[in-house]
């Protein structure tokens, strides 16, 4: 993987860790500490070298920017507000997964660890795999919403949280995990400092009125990421998971 993808992806995986944060609701007062930040589609033009926008143009990604009005609150005021659905908003999911894929499979630095994580003092009896061939414990560990795989990698200063739902495409792209023991560990020990007492983050909700532009920020982000990979087989397979669900 050269130095320019490598960025782009750290790049792209930051945009999205925030846009799969954001909610849509109905109007609503916020309290007046709770300030407005503009959430930008990726990539973000801003931050383009020379070299990255080449690349970027030479995947047929178009250099626009998209951007939204968004405001992080608290999980106990967004708990209590009215969603709103808006579909496109959901596929940034799928996209999402589909980087982290991406990015185990294509990485230069090896899979040190593989853990299973949940909530262990809501559920200590969970079944949980023993390794990456054991499937009828992955088909049990993954029947539950709070189960995850955590991938750690060398030299890496971010772990990669996947569903055990993508496990059949990423042994697809990368056969050698195949054998790959699974360790336990609970789901807290991967939170950050900023999570309630339930590990529940903020949430950026986005008000109806601008759900438009809403719109343009995930598909541009979600166009530019598939675009980025470059292979569309993993693309639909990934895709053919989650509508499967």
């Amino acid at each position: 993987m050269t130095n320019t993808l490598a960025k782009l992806i750290q790049d792209a995986s930051g945009t999205l860790t925030q846009i799969t944060k954001i909610r849509c609701v109905k109007n609503y007062p916020l309290p007046s500490r709770v300030k407005p930040k503009n959430l930008f589609s990726w990539p973000n033009t801003r931050f383009l070298d020379e070299k990255g926008a080449s690349f970027l143009e030479a995947r047929g990604i178009r250099l626009r920017d998209y951007h939204i009005k968004t405001f992080s609150v608290p999980y106990s005021i967004y708990d209590g507000m009215e969603k709103v659905d808006v579909p496109s908003v959901a596929t940034i999911k799928i996209t999402r997964t589909l980087l982290d894929v991406f990015q185990i499979a294509a990485s230069d630095k090896p899979v040190t660890n593989i853990s299973a994580v949940w909530d262990t003092a809501e559920h200590p009896d969970r079944t949980t795999p023993t390794s990456m061939s054991d499937a009828l414990g992955l088909r049990k560990f993954a029947a539950h919403r709070d189960s995850f795989l955590v991938f750690r990698r060398a030299g890496e200063k971010y772990d990669i949280k996947l569903r055990p739902s993508a496990l059949p495409v990423l042994l697809q792209e990368k056969p050698e995990l195949k054998d790959f023991e699974i360790s336990r560990n609970d789901l807290r020990e991967f939170f950050s400092d900023k999570v309630d007492h339930k590990g529940r983050k903020n949430r950026n909700i986005v008000f109806h009125a601008h759900r438009d532009h809403l719109q343009n920020v995930v598909q541009q982000t979600n166009d530019a990421v598939e675009k980025l990979i470059n292979k569309n087989d993993m693309v639909n397979e990934i895709k053919g998971l989650y509508f499967a669900q």
